[in-house]
């Protein structure tokens, strides 16, 4: 982790560090300094049950109020036991949040629900999913989502739907170029 903050972080970025167990718990406010992220990550250890939802809710509200682009890469190794968010109500709140989330699944078990509920976060906000057996993958993980992140555009339109529901509205983006892939959120609320 310290050396994906290392890889992205430049001065003109900031990055927050949030850390779970049974709950989740802000060890980096938002900095650029590398050093102030190392300590958020001083001392981490695996221990307790685990709070996925709740915790993905929490960094995400924790985005609030932050303008530009927005990314959040989650790390995780488990099934969610203490969350009091429900996975419906967390994949609606990713959905409205407007932050690409990145998920790295380690060493999941192949008939593990996780995963798939992994795949949707990233779909459905933008961002990607990986898994890896083993955390020595993880270098290259960080350098794929450090580039992606450094190559987005913000495109924007105005849409011709003048209904006035409040009902998700789908995004599709096409790209005539071949061998060139678009990643976007799978929609909006108006």
């Amino acid at each position: 982790a310290l050396s994906f903050f290392e890889q992205a972080v430049t001065p003109k970025d900031r990055a927050a560090l949030v850390t779970f167990h049974d709950h989740p718990n802000l060890t980096s406010k938002y900095s650029n300094s590398i050093a102030k992220l190392a300590g958020g990550l001083a001392g981490l250890k695996a221990e307790r049950g685990t709070a996925l939802y709740d915790s993905l809710v929490f960094a995400l509200y924790y985005f609030n109020g932050n303008k530009g682009p927005r990314a959040l890469v989650l790390l995780y190794d488990g099934q969610d036991e203490h969350s009091n968010f429900s996975w419906e109500d967390t994949l609606e709140y990713a959905r409205r949040a407007g932050v690409a989330i990145y998920t790295i699944g380690l060493n999941l078990p192949r008939k593990q629900d996780v995963r798939r509920k992994l795949e949707q976060l990233a779909q459905e906000t933008g961002g990607r999913r990986f898994l890896v057996e083993d955390a020595s993958e993880l270098p290259s993980i960080y350098e794929t989502i450090q580039k992606e992140l450094r190559s987005r555009y913000f495109l924007a339109y105005q849409s011709s739907n003048t209904t006035e529901d409040e009902e998700f509205r789908f995004i599709d983006v096409k790209i005539s170029r071949s061998g060139v892939d678009a990643k976007t959120m799978r929609g909006y609320y108006p």
